[in-house]
């Protein structure tokens, strides 16, 4: 099914074009398990995916995986304009059997996160996502297989590209605060520990306000919505892989009360814990 929905997890593809004139900040940390591409076509970002911070230019491509925690925020007061796909993994190999054979979502698991396009591969790369554009915009049922051709050219060229970067030695580039850095492995790896700012803020000797700001600073995020959103994350997964109770799983994975639990993971991945168990239930 294709439809313009990021988070319903039975929609395999959306497209979405967007421009702003306005400093926009996403409002917190999302996750879905369709693989997103991400294209800036005017503007600078900073992308956070999992416990990394990227700068994303005006050209440059983002890869994200399934299941990847992120959000973008602004740099400065700069307007923004980006192209964003989302698709499961199901839309290109149900398409076809040599499709599954080149194993095109590999490209989501390289080292290889932000993209600054060459401007031959930019040129290919635009014209393509264009079409998508066009094509996602119209009738995305009836066009379902133009779609999927045209994504699959996408995935091809990106992973043609990712090929040339590895040949010349190419780093993706993060922004790195070496403070914040430490604190957001430290959080990654204590999530489902009782972690208030206060003994996050011990474990590095400086003070809860210090800590707060430094983050939030670096991150436009607040350590609360990080904390969460690693929880969500790993809930997920038991939702999907376990008959533990959602009571249960709200404790294991760290949250205080299951009423918290249930209205924040219904604003990360868009479905209440009960609809996401049953979903994937029937899966």
């Amino acid at each position: 099914m294709i439809k313009q929905a990021v988070f319903a997890p039975h929609y395999d593809f959306f497209i979405d074009k967007t421009q702003k004139r306005n400093i926009y900040n996403m409002d917190f940390f999302h996750m879905h398990k369709k693989y997103e591409v991400y294209y800036l076509t005017e503007g600078t970002r900073k992308y956070f995916i999992d416990d990394s911070i990227y700068l994303v230019n005006a050209g440059n491509l983002v890869l994200i995986d399934a299941d990847a925690v992120h959000k973008t925020a602004n740099m400065g007061e700069v307007p923004h304009s980006r192209i964003v796909i989302n698709f499961s993994k199901n839309f290109i190999e149900d398409f076809s059997a040599h499709i599954k054979e080149l194993d095109l979502t590999s490209i989501f698991k390289t080292k290889f996160t932000v993209l600054p396009l060459s401007f031959k591969y930019k040129l290919i790369i635009e014209n393509i996502l264009n079409r998508l554009v066009e094509v996602g915009s119209k009738d995305p049922e009836a066009n379902r297989v133009l779609l999927e051709v045209l994504l699959c050219e996408l995935l091809i060229m990106i992973k043609e590209y990712i090929q040339t970067l590895e040949d010349k030695e190419y780093e993706s580039h993060q922004i790195i605060n070496p403070k914040v850095d430490k604190i957001l492995k430290y959080i990654s790896l204590n999530y489902s520990e009782p972690l208030t700012l206060t003994s996050i803020a011990e474990q590095f000797y400086i003070s809860p306000f210090y800590l707060s700001k430094i983050f939030k600073k670096s991150t436009n995020l607040s350590i609360v919505e990080y904390i969460n959103s690693l929880r969500i994350r790993e809930a997920k997964e038991l939702l999907e892989k376990s008959q533990t109770k959602i009571a249960d799983i709200a404790e294991k994975v760290g949250f205080s009360s299951s009423s918290h639990f249930s209205r924040t993971f219904k604003l990360v991945t868009g479905l209440s814990p009960q609809q996401y168990k049953k979903y994937y239930s029937i899966k």
